[in-house]
């Protein structure tokens, strides 16, 4: 498509940057970025177990500025699938083996449901997202998306080769996301389905793991990047799991004590986001 001499902008463009990135030290940026996920994730950790972010449920209309909660989300979630395989194809020695096309795949049918599906079937889009969470969000995605596509295809030798498909840890590692994309989707179908079209408050949920805690939307996503973790078995996959954790476990106290003060009946048995335990 894009010959050696002439050709479009595009094309000259993309020359520049396959051509140009020999001159940059890459995998010093990618350490870097690992360095900054793993770092956010030990400062958020114990920090948001002071502080409630405000969106959502716990929006307090403190923040200055807001943009609409649809196109605030999309905004958010669109360089995990759009600098994922950028970094992929422009900067991956090896994006064409089997498990690292796999690997792509997963990663982009995830946040075309997250970052595309899922803000597009919300009932209520009226609502607003303060824009720091949207920056936050949106920074740190690109980033994490680098990380991930970086590390697969330049710094795993074990997922270069098509025995890996046959590794323990690949097909436990699959098995975990699946399970838990199954959990988060289904968690947010009942969250979705608590409200009539127009509607905009909120009620307690229940069906699937809402009978044992109340955050099984956060518990699934969690399940899935440990999933991750296993299955592409490096460093890069760890921090994102670790930054998961670090992110939605204390929202899911945050969550079920929200429940709890608002609503009387709320069932006394119910954890906030590990069943039996917490």
């Amino acid at each position: 498509m894009c010959g050696n001499e002439g050709g479009s902008v595009f094309c000259r463009s993309l020359r520049v940057v396959t051509e140009g990135h020999q001159s940059m030290n890459w995998d010093q940026i990618y350490e870097w970025a690992l360095w900054l996920v793993l770092g956010t994730s030990a400062v958020t950790f114990p920090a948001l177990f002071f502080i409630t972010l405000g969106y959502g449920r716990h929006d307090q209309g403190k923040s200055m500025l807001y943009v609409p909660s649809l196109p605030g989300w999309i905004l958010m979630e669109a360089p995990s699938w759009i600098v994922f395989p950028l970094t992929f194809f422009l900067l991956g020695r090896h994006n064409r083996e089997a498990v690292p096309l796999c690997f792509l795949a997963i990663w982009q049918l995830h946040y075309f449901y997250r970052g595309i599906i899922f803000p597009l079937r919300m009932r209520n889009r009226n609502k607003r997202k303060p824009v720091g969470a949207v920056i936050a969000g949106f920074l740190f995605t690109g980033v994490n998306g680098f990380v991930q596509a970086y590390a697969i295809t330049n710094l795993s030798p074990h997922l270069w080769t098509p025995d890996w498909f046959a590794d323990p840890r690949f097909i436990v590692g699959i098995l975990l996301m699946l399970i838990g994309v199954s959990i988060n989707i289904h968690s947010d179908s009942v969250l979705r389905n608590l409200r009539a079209p127009g509607e905009t408050g909120y009620k307690i949920p229940h069906g699937g793991l809402y009978r044992w805690i109340s955050a099984p939307n956060y518990f699934g996503e969690m399940i899935e990047w440990l999933g991750l973790a296993i299955a592409v078995w490096n460093v890069a996959g760890l921090s994102f799991f670790l930054f998961t954790v670090a992110n939605l476990f204390p929202r899911a106290l945050a969550h079920h004590r929200w429940y709890k003060e608002r609503f009387p009946d709320y069932p006394p048995g119910r954890k906030a986001i590990i069943p039996g335990l917490i």
